[in-house]
């Protein structure tokens, strides 16, 4: 009966005989259990503080007060990290609205998107590299094709008209030029004017035109 209360109590000379805090699941001296969870939410904070450059194994060590060697225990290299990322902003991608005819639901879908990624445009550069792997995106792709399809668009056109506007939602967000390339002053000022009550204004032009494009195409 000692034995077992004495394990539950810590003696000290200034408070004599006292309870043990608790640590708690997933707690260990002040700080989280490592794992990959931890791992990725900490790598997004650093991504979305200071952006994909900043984001190293070593900075992400630190943020967790560990070594970079303990993070291998968990993920493999810099380039699965990246991979995990993609896979959980990938995750938060729209869905397919509810109100409105099939060509609005396209629509909307598509603004959805490109307003989603805009607030996190450090994961777009992730996500347009070929080598990287989000399975949580293939909810969206499959929704956007659906989406095609009900609006009027045949299968093999859908595919089609699918890259075209996932290619054209991550030049718009990949962009950092305003007009990409040099103007006069005049249309510099139109510009900024068109798009400064909506930054995606200039992207929802463009993608209403594409999609009104590949709806219109025979097969």
């Amino acid at each position: 009966m000692f034995a077992k209360s004495e394990a539950s109590l810590r003696w000290t000379r200034s408070t004599g005989w006292r309870p043990l805090q608790s640590r708690g699941v997933g707690v260990r001296d002040g700080r989280q259990r490592l794992n990959r969870n931890v791992i990725v939410a900490t790598a997004r904070r650093i991504a979305e503080a200071d952006g994909l450059d900043a984001l190293t194994l070593r900075r992400v060590g630190h943020e967790l007060s560990t070594g970079q060697a303990s993070l291998y225990r968990h993920i493999t290299d810099r380039h699965e990290l990246l991979e995990l990322l993609a896979d959980d902003v990938a995750r938060d991608l729209p869905r397919l609205p509810t109100e409105g005819d099939a060509r609005q639901r396209l629509l909307t879908l598509w603004r959805a998107a490109h307003d989603y990624l805009a607030r996190h445009r450090w994961a777009v550069r992730i996500i347009a590299d070929g080598d990287i792997e989000a399975p949580s995106a293939v909810g969206f792709a499959r929704t956007a094709l659906a989406a095609l399809v009900t609006a009027g668009c045949p299968e093999p056109q859908a595919l089609r008209g699918y890259r075209a506007l996932w290619h054209l939602l991550l030049g718009h967000l990949l962009n950092a030029h305003p007009l990409g390339h040099h103007l006069d002053e005049h249309h510099v000022e139109a510009h900024v004017a068109f798009t400064a009550d909506d930054p995606g204004a200039e992207f929802e032009w463009a993608m209403t035109r594409l999609v009104d494009g590949i709806l219109r195409t025979p097969s």
